[in-house]
């Protein structure tokens, strides 16, 4: 079982967030004045030597694990409380034996805490609107036409003027009626453009980068768009054309393969076989026949001809998808071909692209990888500066663009520390970063930029840099901010530590210390028995003749050495026997229990037979029999024994008054 597995299990009743109390305020009618509620008293429940565990965590943890959230009774009380103790135990013997400073614990900790803080680092309501943005988008497909024209994301002001002004003139001659694909062909910097004159087909939500989608879907079909800006250069684009999203569709194949470029012998012959086909299908035979007889695609033929789904948007030919997707329910297409030979499909199936909920973890998922979740993580960045006092210091950040040499646009600068001050460049909170960290920031992640303005890329570095220092300002005083994510993140340490240490302590030692498993196992072998069994063999023939042969001699009084050297003499192997131990709940024992002898149960297709030798009194399990119940009782013994040591080792001592009102 992995670890991780083992480790959920073990916060099974520590994982979820719990329910954290605030403190709540009340305004008096009467006067303007905000009157804190009392307090309420927070016993403690029970220490370990110096470690006290109050109220409020040890109902946490209780009604986690507590279906019914009324009062728990007093056996539930004592029940809980004796392996929330030992637990505390455990985890406070991991660290008395310094089990939290392995920096394998550590990294995994770290790993954990990523995860969690995820939430806490994104806008929940930007996030959810870009999901909703994007569902609504996948309703529809747009088909658009493209004119690129290069400009590096920080280029100097003059080059990026140049590049806008190019491309405004573009769009003007468009508007005064200038052929669009023209333009693409002629002045595009998409090399694409030279063969599709910048018609990039169908598409929906993310299959662009996020400004090219969001222009395309908000520009009204037939029309130019203004000009816009990606990571690429600046664009214009013109919607060709829209459509409901086509779902995806499920057809069965039949392929004569030509390939790109073949001759014309091959197209011909090709075109005789689909034909043939066609006809066949005509004469009533059955569309799965053909598939066998004419089909040469190899990805479908094996399954009756049956595709995967095919998405509206997949890599399929269109003129495959415009068929398929034009066939009504068991409609079968007429021969058509694509680059890649002739073909029929026949239709079998359709699924429209669903509701939002059934595609909400699809987007989700795509969404966070996608660059429109900046405008998520920008929403939290920008709440991050607010809260925390955010202050930037614009002159120490010019200073430090005056050390960037030439070499620095060539991906070649060296820092040099000594020729570095450290003034200010931002503080946030108890925070101040200076000019000498964001120097080694530049140095590791400068690259080749030289058609690029040195300023304007040390600026957009530094607000990169800037903004992922805020976000771990942010992360680093989650437990400060938000008590239900200390507490889980306290859930996950003493979880680590506890499967570490009974890993070592139970489980691996259980496997390992054969020794211990065998002075354990002998004074309660007694505790593992078998009931009767009964003693049979198990004959194996090749074939019919054969058993029968078998079967006549072992009933004449023959032995088994007598009936293996007479049948296994022409071919060795034609019978062979295997004995068996088993209870009377055994499937097969149960039909033999009472027979003695030879004994032919019919099984279809099975040449077997059986001899039946007797019954067995009941006797004990040897280790090896036994060895899975007796791990799973060494360990048991083990954790039990360590308990009493680690109870010996630190008083515990319990607030009965506290209990007790937990019980009223």
């Amino acid at each position: 079982m992995k670890k991780t597995a083992l480790l959920l299990g073990l916060l099974a009743c520590l994982s979820t967030i719990g329910v954290f109390a605030q403190k709540k305020v009340k305004k008096t009618a009467e006067k303007s004045t905000v009157i804190a509620e009392p307090v309420k008293p927070n016993p403690f429940i029970f220490s370990i030597a110096s470690d006290t565990v109050y109220k409020d965590e040890f109902i946490r943890q209780l009604n986690k694990n507590r279906k019914e959230k009324n009062t728990p009774s007093e056996a539930e009380l004592k029940e809980y409380l004796e392996l929330y103790v030992n637990f505390k135990l455990k985890v406070k013997e991991a660290v008395a034996m310094q089990l939290d400073t392995n920096p394998n614990f550590i990294s995994e900790l770290a790993g954990y805490r990523k995860q969690l803080a995820t939430p806490y680092l994104t806008d929940k309501k930007v996030s959810e609107a870009l999901m909703l943005e994007a569902y609504e988008r996948m309703k529809t497909e747009v088909n658009a036409s493209h004119i690129l024209i290069n400009v590096a994301p920080n280029a100097s002001p003059a080059d990026t003027l140049e590049a806008f002004n190019k491309i405004s003139d573009i769009r003007k001659r468009a508007l005064k009626g200038e052929m669009f694909d023209s333009l693409a062909f002629n002045y595009s910097d998409d090399p694409s453009a030279k063969k599709n004159v910048g018609n990039l087909g169908w598409f929906t939500a993310f299959q662009m980068v996020y400004p090219f989608e969001n222009r395309a879907y908000n520009t009204p079909m037939g029309e130019v768009s203004l000009p816009f800006r990606t990571q690429f250069g600046y664009h214009i684009l013109r919607v060709n054309d829209k459509r409901p999203a086509r779902g995806e569709v499920k057809v069965q194949h039949i392929m004569v393969r030509t390939g790109y470029g073949s001759s014309q012998e091959v197209l011909s012959s090709a075109k005789e076989k689909i034909d043939a086909a066609d006809s066949a299908l005509k004469r009533g035979e059955p569309f799965e026949a053909v598939v066998e007889k004419y089909s040469q695609d190899d990805g479908s033929k094996g399954n009756k001809g049956i595709m995967n789904w095919m998405p509206s948007l997949s890599g399929y030919p269109d003129e495959f998808k415009n068929v398929s997707f034009s066939l009504k329910k068991d409609e079968v297409s007429k021969p058509f071909a694509t680059d890649y030979g002739w073909h029929i499909v026949k239709y079998i199936d359709y699924r429209p692209l669903g509701e939002y909920k059934e595609n909400q973890e699809l987007i989700k998922g795509k969404v966070t990888k996608d660059s429109r979740s900046e405008g998520s993580k920008a929403a939290v960045i920008v709440r991050v500066k607010k809260e925390n006092n955010y202050k930037e210091f614009p002159a120490n950040l010019k200073e430090i663009s005056t050390k960037l040499d030439s070499s620095f646009l060539k991906g070649t600068w060296k820092y040099d520390s000594t020729k570095m001050s450290d003034k200010p460049l931002f503080s946030i909170g108890n925070k101040v970063y200076g000019q000498k960290e964001f120097a080694v920031y530049l140095a590791a992640n400068q690259q080749p930029r030289e058609k690029e303005n040195a300023y304007m890329v040390a600026k957009t570095q530094f607000t990169d840099w800037a903004n992922e220092k805020c976000l771990a300002y942010e992360e680093s005083i989650l437990e400060n901010k938000y008590p239900e994510f200390k507490n889980i993140m306290q859930e996950y340490h003493d979880g680590i530590l506890l499967f570490d240490l009974t890993d070592r302590k139970v489980w691996s030692k259980a496997l390992s210390d054969t020794t211990g498993l065998e002075q354990f196992y002998q004074p309660l072998k007694g505790n593992y028995m078998w009931k009767e069994r009964l003693v049979y063999d198990t004959y194996s023939c090749k074939d019919a003749k054969t058993k029968e042969t078998a079967v006549k001699m072992f009933n004449s009084g023959k032995s088994e050495d007598e009936v293996f050297k007479k049948i296994n003499k022409k071919m060795m192997g034609s019978i062979s026997a295997k004995e068996t131990k088993a209870e009377q709940s055994d499937a097969i024992a149960s039909k033999l229990w009472n027979s003695k002898g030879v004994v032919d149960i019919a099984e279809p297709d099975a040449y077997k037979f059986y001899l039946v030798k007797g019954v067995i009194p009941a006797e004990a399990k040897t280790l090896k029999e036994a060895k899975g119940l007796v791990t799973s009782d060494y360990q048991e013994y083990l954790m039990k024994e360590w308990v009493k040591e680690l109870r010996a080792k630190y008083p515990v001592t319990l607030n009965q008054p506290a209990l007790d009102d937990l019980i009223k």
